[in-house]
């Protein structure tokens, strides 16, 4: 359930409806402006040409207009707002009804802990529990978990479980931990001014949420009498705990109402209103309710008849049934007066956002974008946010229903790097929104910063400048890195690259096509492993067929050998996998890629490199990554030296006129080669994201650590047929899947003709020196390694070059980082430094 705030006042609804039709040029904010300056920087921009789009913006923002282009120079490269970091780690981001407090959630069990910020006023108040409501008196109740012997064992037992890899146990046991910690839970009550906390006796009540009343510090629990099992009801809670819900059954997501009505969830398919004077109850069949901010009307989603239909309750309790559709309806939301209503409806395969007044006239449609419009709610009366995207990359946009202008809402302010976003909170009002998003990219780590964006503050024209000439510097060091890491192979690349064939990348993924659904349990995969094999053999390889068992199934990863010419010893693995989803023919998850690998295959074919290469087709990536696993096992039982390893999956998506794709990698040195091979070779526009888990790059960083690159969607999952029946040929760019081709061929010859990175670098200082020592490389043709010291991010103090594997340095300062690189005989470096502190 969620509850929307807007600006108090607004212009009127007709009006602003009216206004809904975008002129071309106000469509999108940052877009062309008619300027021949401005527009030739925008249009290099959307070429991908960033260092001659960035020298255009460089050059207007140091001319005497410069205020003119600040905010279409703002919003082309990133942020229009100004947006400050609260927490590096966060979630379950909220506001105190006022919006002078802002609260996110860290941790779990016993860790799990409510942070409470001041807005302006600066500090973090830090609350040993969860759950945290503000009463509007600037005291916060929240749920602290008392802790016992039982829940220490259960804890325990939950990680024996994972440790033994007993995934039965550890869900049996995180159950026992749930349920302890749910029976340990008591409320606890904070003054934020002095710092005071005290006990809130709920007698034999188990706490799951507080709720308000506008204008009454009374806390209302949603809770259940211990040991009553799910029979959860509201309790007024002054003095002894008094029950308030009259509906049967029990109760969910609460929130109060105008007119002292209470709404409550009963099931997951319906919901009560609730009359707290005379106890008087109007029970909906429905989902998804979501109040207006002034707390007068209810919008929600129900079924009937095959159709979906968003019913409108207002003050009076009368029920109207505004949005009447044969497809899906969702997300409903109100303005703060309830006299209007956006809404996701899907009128193909992609959710589109609606709006329309309360009354169903006047129905306009928002967005036409391709990949699938969410989770709308207003800001104020004449502003939508809303996101874009699947769940693991979303994006925040500003839509202007005055103008119909979008604008993109958070951004990391770089090129290349890519921010999901999960969390959206508006304050009341409106004037900021908490974002929890991966600034930095890092899918990885577990931590994601929460962010506050201010509405009010726009950034400033030196802020802008600085970081134009910021990303300027950035993309031109980027190619001048691609340079250096090619140098010497150009011209190689360059022919390999041009045999790629887009008709030849078309011809697979048509005949794969034909195969339907290629799911380890459909016939389609036998006749992929059969095709795969064949195609491979034309092309002169002997394919070996990996025969495994699985969920029931005989199936077959398909992997082409190429051996390597200098040290065949060494190994490096390029995959995609093959399968796709049971219910669909998967043309892009994954076709897209096995057609790229296919072609690449064939292209190297001809051309043995240094090192061997393994072309991996895997099977069972969406059974749960079987294929990859044993590919993986088998590795590591027959000793392998897979030193890099390159997996591409759900690569043809096109979104718009721009062929760009994602470098998903956990091995920076592998990522900067292929920003490099795109740029250098391709047409290709790659962004990047430190992401692998869930892919079948996770099974090589399992077993041989950070080795791992490749290429996926941009934007990440992006793609609205994802997993769907409707991941049909016709939806996927052939051309951009032999973009993606060239790209892993040039960054396949890259790798296997350089040293690999040095591993176990270790440093034994004494003092102010340090003798530093590291494995030696597996390559043959290693002539020396070079050893670097210096400041982490930035350029070497010091270097020496080394013919063994021990290098002393005499004056290694405190906190400084040691890079090793090796170099063979034809004076190629590694393609990453090893590294240590």
């Amino acid at each position: 359930m969620t509850q929307m705030y807007a600006f108090p006042t607004r212009a009127a609804a007709a009006a602003a409806i009216a206004l809904l039709v975008p002129s071309p040029s106000s469509a999108q904010a940052g877009g062309p402006v008619g300027h021949p300056d401005f527009d030739a920087a925008y249009f290099a921009w959307q070429a991908g040409d960033y260092a001659d789009a960035l020298t255009g913006m460089d050059r207007l923002l140091s001319g005497p207009d410069a205020h003119r282009w600040l905010e279409p120079a703002a919003v082309l490269t990133g942020e229009l707002y100004h947006t400050q970091e609260l927490a590096v780690d966060g979630r379950r981001a909220g506001w105190s009804p006022d919006g002078r407090f802002a609260a996110w959630e860290t941790g779990a069990g016993a860790e799990r802990r409510t942070h409470v910020a001041r807005i302006g006023e600066g500090g973090v108040t830090v609350l040993n529990g969860h759950s945290a409501a503000f009463d509007g008196a600037g005291r916060v109740y929240y749920i602290a978990v008392g802790e016992s012997r039982a829940l220490d064992e259960a804890r325990e037992a939950v990680t024996a479980a994972l440790e033994s890899g007993d995934n039965q146990a550890a869900f049996q046991a995180r159950t026992r931990v749930s349920q302890l910690e749910s029976a340990a839970a008591r409320l606890r009550l904070r003054d934020l001014a002095s710092g005071s906390e005290s006990h809130v006796d709920l007698g034999p009540i188990i706490p799951q949420a507080v709720v308000f009343r506008a204008g009454d510090a009374t806390p209302y629990v949603l809770g259940a009498p211990a040991g009553a099992g799910n029979t959860n009801d509201i309790y007024r809670i002054a003095g002894a705990p008094q029950k308030v819900t009259a509906a049967e059954g029990p109760k969910g997501d609460a929130v109060f109402l105008a007119g002292d009505r209470l709404l409550y969830v009963i099931d997951r398919q319906s919901f009560a209103i609730q009359e707290l004077a005379s106890g008087n109850v109007s029970t909906h069949r429905g989902i998804q309710p979501s109040v207006s901010a002034d707390g007068g009307s209810i919008a929600f989603v129900r079924q009937e008849d095959g159709e979906s239909i968003i019913t409108v309750v207002g003050r009076n309790g009368v029920a109207r049934d505004v949005v009447r559709r044969g497809g899906p309806l969702a997300n409903p939301a109100l303005s703060r007066d309830g006299a209007r209503l956006v809404y996701q409806a899907m009128p193909r395969e992609d959710w589109e956002l609606f709006v329309t007044d309360a009354d169903g006239t006047n129905e306009v449609r928002l967005t036409r974008e391709i990949q699938h419009d969410l989770l709308p709610r207003f800001i104020d009366d004449d502003r939508v946010l809303a996101v874009i995207g699947e769940a693991r990359h979303r994006r925040s946009y500003l839509y202007d229903l005055r103008t119909g202008s979008r604008t993109r809402l958070f951004h990391n302010n770089t090129v290349r790097t890519v921010a999901p976003e999960y969390e959206w909170a508006v304050s009341p009002y409106g004037a900021r929104v908490l974002i929890v998003a991966e600034r930095d990219g890092d899918t990885v780590s577990p931590e994601r910063g929460v962010y506050m964006m201010d509405l009010n503050r726009r950034v400033e024209s030196d802020e802008v400048h600085a970081r134009v000439r910021t990303q300027l510097a950035s993309e031109r060091a980027l190619l001048e890195r691609g340079r250096e890491l090619f140098a010497g192979i150009e011209q190689t690349v360059a022919d390999a690259v041009g045999d790629v064939s887009t008709a030849r990348v078309y011809g697979y993924s048509y005949d794969l096509y034909q195969f339907d659904s290629k799911h380890i349990t459909q016939p389609g995969n036998a006749k992929a492993i059969e095709y795969l094999s064949a195609r491979l053999r034309e092309f002169g390889y002997d394919p070996q067929l990996q025969w495994f068992e699985a969920r029931g199934a005989r199936t077959a990863n398909v992997i082409a050998v190429l051996p390597g010419t200098v040290q065949p010893d060494v190994l490096y693995t390029v995959s995609s996998h093959f399968d796709s989803v049971e219910r669909g023919p998967g043309a892009d998850d994954n076709t897209s890629g096995t057609a790229a690998l296919l072609e690449a295959a064939r292209v190297l074919s001809t051309r043995p490199q240094p090192a061997t290469i393994h072309f991996a087709f895997f099977t069972g990536e969406e059974s749960g990554l079987l294929g990859s696993r044993e590919y993986v096992r088998r590795a590591v039982e027959n000793g392998d030296i897979l030193v890099g390893a390159l997996n591409n999956d759900m690569i043809g998506f096109a979104n718009d006129q721009r062929l760009d794709n994602t470098i998903r990698y956990s091995n920076a040195g592998i990522r900067d080669i292929q920003h490099g091979a795109a740029m250098l070779f391709t047409d290709l526009i790659t962004y990047d994201a430190k992401y692998y888990k869930s892919t079948d790059a996770h099974a090589y960083y399992e077993a041989y650590g950070d080795i791992v690159g490749g290429i996926g969607s941009y934007p990440i999952l992006g793609n609205p047929h994802y997993h769907q029946t409707h991941d049909q040929l016709e939806t996927v760019n052939h051309q951009l899947i032999a973009e993606v081709s060239k790209t892993t061929v040039a960054t396949l010859m890259q790798l296997a003709s350089t040293p690999s990175r040095v591993n176990n670098v270790t440093i034994a200082r004494s003092g102010r020196s340090g003798r530093v020592s590291w494995d030696a490389l597996p390559e043959t043709d290693v002539a020396a390694y070079i050893v670097e010291w210096g400041p982490a991010d930035g350029a070497g103090r010091g270097s020496v070059r080394v013919t063994g594997t021990v290098a002393d340095i005499a004056d290694l300062r405190a906190g400084e980082e040691v890079r090793v690189s090796g170099v063979n005989r034809r004076g190629a470096r590694s393609w990453d430094w090893g590294r240590a502190f």
